[in-house]
């Protein structure tokens, strides 16, 4: 209890930011949508079950039955493991439901990443800028799927944490923390190439090939494990490709492949529609490319190769979809973003555009949740 009270004591700030946001999000966003979305699903169902959308109940099943190979749970292979086994941790430490458990895993997960982000910034900037990142990572539009059971708080976590411990030079830990964001989603593999370009340019001597080769065996391990998941129900290591392609339509395309597509769809998209699969996608798209290369030049080299790789595996699919909620997980974004607030007007500008949209797309999401 008194590390407890330490660390409250040291990061109250960027706890009492998620903590807020938090409230806000869950409880009375349901309540606003219980008030004015026209058959809103907030009437009938408790917040939990409210949240419970789209891919939520799907890493619910994992976690609770694990990977299948008959019905409509076959699918969930795709779905990576690390994320589902947390849940099951969850729910053996707390006896609670699987539900309240990924709620859990999310809880702990949004606090920690709000105070290792906060801990990273303070590296190279002062305490203002490290409290902006946090702010503008917990207003950002999609952010409430920090909250609810999804990856997200998870793999942001791990991802700055990763950094954290590269930037002290403690890399086996480094690379361990690779491992699980590589374990709980593919864009983690971005983390490999990232943290060998933070080693290369800030401590050399230690860029060698019995490191490399370490940190490779290392970071790889929790993707390999995912791929022998795959070969061992279903005799190949890329079965989830397959499904991928089946059940949800997508693969691997082109870069622009998926740009040209959603700019295509927009003449015939309506309504929410197309400005949620149309336009929102390729709003996504411009705003973290624009932020991931100002991260890149103005930022840290490292910090830029992770924000493209992730964009580039992210939009690297046939189709688009979710790619509002995608770029979330470039966590180096929103220091660009506390850098850019340096000006007033640009800083009051974002919040406040960024709190709005966060608003809308959070109740568009608890009624109609495929849209994003």
């Amino acid at each position: 209890m008194k590390i407890l009270r330490q660390v409250i004591k040291q990061y109250h700030i960027p706890i009492l930011i998620v903590l807020t946001c938090k409230i806000l999000i869950l409880f009375l966003i349901a309540k606003l949508s219980a008030s004015i979305v026209p058959n809103s699903r907030a009437l009938h169902l408790n917040v939990w079950e409210l949240w419970n959308v789209w891919d939520a109940p799907h890493y619910i099943s994992v976690a609770s039955s694990g990977y299948q190979k008959i019905g409509d749970e076959a699918n969930f292979i795709i779905l990576l493991p690390f994320f589902p086994l947390l849940i099951y941790i969850f729910k053996f430490i707390f006896q609670t439901s699987f539900l309240i458990s990924g709620y859990l895993v999310s809880f702990v997960s949004s606090v920690l990443l709000a105070i290792m982000l906060y801990k990273l910034v303070l590296l190279d900037y002062s305490k203002k800028t490290a409290i902006l990142a946090v702010l503008v990572l917990f207003l950002f539009p999609t952010s409430f799927f920090l909250h609810i059971p999804y990856t997200e708080a998870v793999f942001m976590l791990v991802s700055v944490v990763a950094f954290y411990f590269a930037r002290k030079r403690r890399y086996f830990l480094s690379f361990l923390f690779v491992s699980l964001a590589a374990s709980t989603k593919i864009a983690g593999l971005a983390l490999i190439p990232a943290i060998f370009a933070e080693i290369f340019f800030s401590d050399r001597q230690n860029f060698n090939k019995r490191n490399i080769t370490i940190g490779l065996l290392i970071s790889l391990s929790g993707f390999l494990f995912y791929l022998f998941l795959n070969y061992f129900l279903w005799g190949d290591f890329f079965y989830f490709t397959i499904i991928q392609k089946q059940h949800w339509f997508e693969t691997f395309a082109p870069f622009g492949q998926g740009l040209i597509t959603v700019f295509k769809s927009l003449s015939w998209r309506t309504g929410l529609e197309m400005i949620m699969l149309g336009y929102g996608q390729i709003v996504a798209f411009f705003l973290a490319l624009i932020l991931s290369l100002y991260v890149l030049i103005k930022v840290r080299i490292s910090y830029g190769i992770f924000s493209i790789i992730v964009l580039w595996v992210s939009y690297s699919m046939s189709f688009w979809i979710c790619m509002p909620r995608y770029i979330l997980s470039i966590f180096p974004m929103f220091i660009g973003i506390a850098l850019l607030s340096e000006n007033i007007l640009f800083k009051y500008s974002w919040i406040y555009l960024s709190t709005i949209l966060l608003l809308i797309l959070s109740l568009i999401f608890l009624q109609y949740g495929p849209v994003l």
